[in-house]
């Protein structure tokens, strides 16, 4: 199925600001229900962040990526046959979201107990750990935990108002050393420039870039304070019926075997024992 995209950048929403699980706009409680609104359209505004293999833009506007991939044959399902992607980093996307910038957030959004309080997840898409990554030969410290870089007062450099800059702050890494990035390829980019000692990111888009680009990084995989989280997309508290029927659809792809084949063409791999791990089930871990 090929649906129309529109490539736009999203402006102006702070990925700290407080909000409120209850805010949204008016249209999100219109007679019939979102799910009613967006099936009469044919059309839905998804917010992604753009960061493969999770999700991104290809050249030509269309979305791509593991929860997009879905996304768009969970909607086909629906009748819904145009989707038009907004790209925010991932503490804009919900903010975004309630904001009414988009429909729902067809990104694999990391499952936070705070998270859980301001949104409903589908059931987790992607189950992907922390690593952490140094040049060779540049430092002594060989880290396995946020809490050793911490500990070791270094520079540190990760993508903005995710959750691995809560994780990070969390862990003590203090907010001056860290070097905020819009995505993994700064990362990188700033570790091999030495403007960070040492970058955090998720391992699956390191993997990746470590492939495409054939660099000679050291590597930390899992990290011990921040294993692996399940990860999938958001919907507004009030848009129940679209969060049951897009819920409805992922688990039957998820019976049938057709989200497995659908996250493996990006690398991705779930265990047996995790592919029926609810959101409910997540939202506690």
């Amino acid at each position: 199925m090929n649906t129309a995209v529109t490539r736009r950048h999203v402006l102006g929403v702070a990925g700290g600001i407080a909000i409120s699980a209850a805010a949204g706009p008016a249209f999100a409680q219109a007679a019939g229900g979102t799910l009613a609104r967006l099936q009469a359209a044919k059309k839905v505004r998804v917010g992604i962040a753009n960061q493969p293999p999770y999700s991104a833009l290809n050249p030509d506007g269309t979305i791509t990526g593991a929860a997009p991939d879905i996304t768009k044959a969970i909607m086909g399902r629906l009748g819904i046959t145009e989707i038009e992607g907004l790209i925010g980093t991932y503490g804009e996307l919900i903010p975004g979201m309630l904001a009414g910038r988009w429909d729902f957030v067809s990104a694999s959004l990391t499952i936070t107990p705070v998270r859980c309080g301001q949104v409903l997840f589908a059931d987790p898409l992607v189950f992907d750990g922390t690593a952490i990554i140094y040049i060779m030969g540049s430092t002594p410290l060989s880290p396995t935990s946020l809490g050793e870089l911490a500990k070791a007062n270094v520079t540190v450099a990760l993508q903005s108002g995710g959750a691995l800059f809560r994780a990070s702050v969390g862990a003590g890494i203090q907010v001056d050393n860290i070097r905020q990035f819009t995505d993994d390829p700064a990362i990188v980019d700033a570790v091999l420039a030495k403007r960070a000692q040492f970058g955090v990111m998720s391992y699956s888009p390191l993997r990746n870039l470590i492939k495409q680009r054939n660099l000679d990084l050291a590597v930390a995989y899992p990290v011990s304070d921040n294993p692996p989280n399940g990860s999938s997309c958001a919907f507004r508290q009030g848009d129940t019926d679209l969060h049951a029927a897009y819920q409805k659809e992922l688990r039957a792809m998820k019976a049938s075997g057709e989200y497995l084949k659908i996250i493996t063409q990006y690398g991705f791999d779930t265990p047996p024992e995790l592919i029926n791990v609810t959101a409910e089930q997540a939202c506690k871990t």
